[in-house]
């Protein structure tokens, strides 16, 4: 029987997360982090903005000073001796003859006195620093008769940073309502997605006192959350047929342990009984031996039987090696002739026939999900039953051939064959015929002249796992001729030559 191994640890999600982020909900953790992400492409967004104002503000000033200047520049080209006047709209702008002489000034003192080191300064614009204020100025010099002018326009740079300043500011709250406008989205949709995974965990929760057929909600949608409820509901699936197999297991075998073990009882009692009488004490020894060995042969199937439900389970994520048409009819052979040596205690014929149509040029031989030891299996047990059934002299024919795309196995005695009420639980677990192949049985007298069947009832289910696995299928049929006929088929599974 097949069962799961208790687990330990605790498995913890958000691994790779931070330890403050990970005894948080999961909503608060897809709130935080798209809070983050928001505030980074935010603050991006405000800094490359103001960075665009700077320069877009610095533009402005240096076009309104080259406005200031050009009138001067102008005059100055054509005249030696002009006449100035003032600019106006507060403008700062002073006019410095080649003799050094302030000619117009409109500068606050501080600036005018370091008008003397910027006449030497080359034509464009610059920053200075005046008593701790910042100035951007055009310089252009101007040169005609009189020699070489310096015209000097100017802006206090406070009012550039004032501007910038208030836009950051303005920008930054701004932003900043933003943010939490989208932190409260985000919970909000994190909300509504998380919904769905709700209702499967209240769900969950009604499935422990719920009908065995109770499935997790699947939504409308294609997403992922389907998919995980179509994935739990499919382990659920195979969990609850897991389970009931290993509970009819579980059940089947107490009821059948039970009448051997009963016998066994009886059959010590009575040697116990004839403890005086050497013969009759050899006796019951001698049918106690025989059922401890059914019951051995009863523990073996059951354990052959969950052996091979449980690499079922596990090859259905893997993939099942494959076996040659070849290398199953050796074992086919081999298997025969194990069975020769039960059958000669009765006299019994077993043959055998392997029969392989040739492939075509280049194509690979034949290959089957089936490995040697399940072939042996399928062998034994089926004729093994037959010569169990058979009277003695009688005969079984065993044959492996490939028909189209599969693989036959067929096993055929002509004895008596079984009822045809048996035929569709035959390859249910612990099921025999009640006549016919069982009757032939030699009546045990510590049972009180009952015939008692020496199978375990599990060989037929072996043979139908081991076909299953192997994805294909187990038959059996009563031939018109007489005897029986179990035929399995096994799926070909082509590969290319050289693969």
């Amino acid at each position: 029987m097949t069962g799961s191994a208790p687990t330990t640890g605790t498995v913890r999600g958000g691994r790779g997360l931070p330890r403050p982020l990970r005894v948080l909900s999961l909503r608060a953790r897809i709130t935080i982090g798209s809070t983050a992400i928001a505030a980074v492409v935010i603050l991006l967004l405000v800094l490359v903005m103001r960075f665009q104002v700077v320069s877009v503000v610095a533009s402005a000033t240096r076009t309104l000073l080259d406005a200031d200047v050009d009138p001067y520049v102008a005059t100055l080209e054509v005249d030696s001796d002009p006449d100035l006047s003032a600019p106006g709209n507060a403008q700062l702008v002073a006019v410095v003859a080649p003799s050094g002489q302030i000619r117009l000034s409109t500068m606050p003192p501080r600036v005018e006195r370091a008008l003397g080191s910027l006449t030497s300064t080359e034509s464009g614009t610059s920053l200075i620093t005046v008593s701790g204020s910042e100035y951007r100025v055009v310089i252009e010099h101007p040169v005609n008769a009189a020699g070489r002018w310096t015209v000097v326009a100017a802006r206090n740079s406070q009012a550039e940073a004032i501007v910038v300043d208030d836009l950051t500011t303005t920008l930054s709250l701004t932003g900043l309502a933003i943010l939490i406008a989208f932190g409260i989205a985000s919970w909000a949709l994190a909300t509504a997605a998380l919904r769905p995974v709700n209702r499967m965990r209240r769900e969950a929760e009604r499935l422990s006192v719920a009908p065995e057929r109770a499935e997790l909600p699947v939504g409308p949608a294609q997403d992922e959350l389907a998919s995980l409820a179509t994935t739990l509901n499919a382990f659920l699936a195979r969990t609850r047929q897991v389970t009931e197999r290993e509970r009819q297991m579980v059940s089947d075998a107490s009821h059948e342990l039970r009448t051997p073990l009963a016998i066994l009882t009886t059959q010590l009692d009575l040697a116990s009984l004839d403890g005086d009488d050497a013969a009759a004490l050899a006796a019951h020894i001698d049918r106690a031996k025989r059922s401890v060995a059914r019951l051995s042969r009863l523990a073996n199937d059951l354990l052959t039987l969950s052996r091979i439900e449980d690499a079922e389970e596990r090859e259905q994520d893997g993939a099942q090696p494959t076996t040659t048409w070849s290398d199953l009819g050796d074992e086919v052979m081999a298997a025969v002739d194990r069975v020769r040596l039960i059958a000669s205690t009765k006299d019994i014929t077993v043959d055998f026939d392997l029969e392989r149509t040739p492939d075509p040029v280049g194509a690979a031989e034949p290959r089957f999900r089936l490995d040697t030891g399940g072939m042996a299996q399928l062998v034994t047990n089926t004729a093994s039953n037959a010569v169990a059934a058979l009277p003695r002299g009688g005969g079984v024919f065993v044959s492996w051939r490939v028909e189209g795309d599969e693989g036959v196995l067929q096993v055929t005695d002509d004895g008596p064959g079984v009822p045809e009420s048996f035929i569709p639980v035959a390859f249910d677990r612990f099921t025999r015929p009640d006549e016919a192949r069982t009757s032939r049985r030699d009546p045990d007298p510590a049972t009180g002249g009952v015939p008692v069947p020496g199978g375990s009832g599990l060989g037929l289910a072996i043979v139908r796992a081991i076909a299953e696995r192997s994805g294909g299928t187990a038959a059996l049929r009563n031939v018109r001729s007489g005897g029986l006929e179990v035929t399995v088929r096994i799926p070909v599974v082509r590969e290319q030559t050289g693969s």
